[in-house]
């Protein structure tokens, strides 16, 4: 056996590509490593409206399979089909490769200190890949195979029990996990020319934000320099993003001022007032309006802390900020491809084809996955 093989890669018929976080579950996750993986994969049943669930939608497809092999990238791409590259550094045996951090320094002696290494685990987001793994090159391309797919994907369980007889009784514990998996039909887009960030979201129902938030890549930021004229409102417009989050970008905007509270004045108006939220008005404001329900009259004469740059008041000219780097009317490069958020407002019927509104209702799809097929 090589490096790059092992007893089960024969039968592989899909790769995985699976962004491994550095805290599971963290509202705004940091991808830290992706993990490729070579595996054989069954359908086992479509999700109905009735089966959702945490990492399953309607209209998903859930499938069982095997772990053939596996490799670790760096956490962004080098290029849009790095993974698909039919070269990869594979780890042995065919068990969930491990990101190995990169080692943290003691704060009392300077001295770099080895951390634990991790691996990804369920639930885990991901890309995959069904098609004839044998016709993968290097460098990795997007093939031009009629029959594959390029699907979402969610890593539901790994590592269960094999129970008795069947694949992993053969080949458990020398190789290999078993893995419950749901794959996403559309949830995937190939860019074509003329795609940005303003057409995909009006296209798809979401929103420039959204698609910023699913493409960690997406999310560059760049230093510009105030104009005459700039306020929050115009850059937050220009830049595709909120008040809030130019906010947070630039702690120079974060400084507070004091508002004296009159009749009518609540969390929710003085929100609105300074386009900020509530949450936001009582971290200004500890101790004093900590857990102070947002329609509840505030008291008179009261100062309260708020934002000290409102949405609608000038910069100053020259000012250095840093904004989202890829803009709403960014052209993105063609032939990448960028991931969809959970589509709304379909059927699990629709959910299975293309939503785009000229693309006609097709009655079935086989996709081919290396030597097996299965009906979508």
């Amino acid at each position: 056996m090589t490096a790059s093989s092992s007893p089960l890669q024969d039968v592989a018929n899909a790769r995985l590509l699976l962004f491994q976080p550095q805290h599971p579950g963290a509202k705004e996750p940091v991808i830290v490593a992706r993990h490729v993986l070579d595996v054989f994969i069954t359908a086992r049943r479509l999700i109905s409206s009735n089966d959702n669930g945490p990492g399953v939608d309607t209209g998903d497809v859930l499938c069982d399979g095997f772990i053939c092999r596996a490799a670790v990238l760096e956490p962004m791409r080098a290029t849009a089909w790095d993974f698909l590259d039919a070269d990869q550094p594979w780890q042995q045996p065919g068990l969930r490769a491990t990101y190995e951090p990169p080692p943290a320094v003691d704060p009392d002696t300077g001295l770099p200190v080895q951390q634990r290494p991790s691996t990804v685990r369920a639930t885990a987001e991901g890309i995959c890949w069904l098609g004839d793994l044998s016709g993968l090159t290097s460098p990795g391309t997007l093939p031009l195979q009629p029959r594959a797919e390029l699907l979402g994907c969610s890593l539901l369980v790994v590592g269960q029990s094999y129970g008795a007889g069947g694949i992993g009784a053969l080949v458990q514990p020398e190789l290999g996990e078993k893995f419950t998996l749901a794959i996403k039909p559309n949830r995937v887009l190939v860019l074509s020319d003329g795609d940005t960030l303003f057409t995909i979201a009006e296209r798809y129902g979401t929103t420039v934000q959204t698609l910023r938030k699913v493409n960690p890549e997406l999310e560059r930021y760049e230093t510009i320099t105030t104009a005459e004229g700039d306020t929050l409102h115009l850059l937050a417009g220009r830049h595709g993003t909120t008040v809030e989050t130019l906010r947070k970008l630039n702690p120079s905007l974060l400084r507070a001022d004091g508002h004296t509270v009159v009749e009518g004045d609540t969390l929710t108006t003085l929100a609105a007032l300074y386009d900020t939220t509530k949450t936001t008005l009582r971290n200004y404001n500890l101790p004093d309006l900590y857990r102070y329900p947002g329609s509840e009259q505030l008291p008179l004469a009261m100062v309260v802390n708020v934002p000290a740059i409102r949405p609608s008041t000038e910069l100053d000219p020259g000012q250095a900020l840093v904004v989202p780097a890829v803009r709403p009317s960014t052209p993105l490069p063609a032939g990448e491809w960028i991931r969809l958020p959970k589509l709304r407002g379909l059927s699990a019927a629709d959910d299975l084809w293309d939503v785009e509104p000229a693309a006609p209702a097709t009655p079935s799809v086989m996709v081919l996955a290396g030597r097996d097929a299965f009906e979508l």
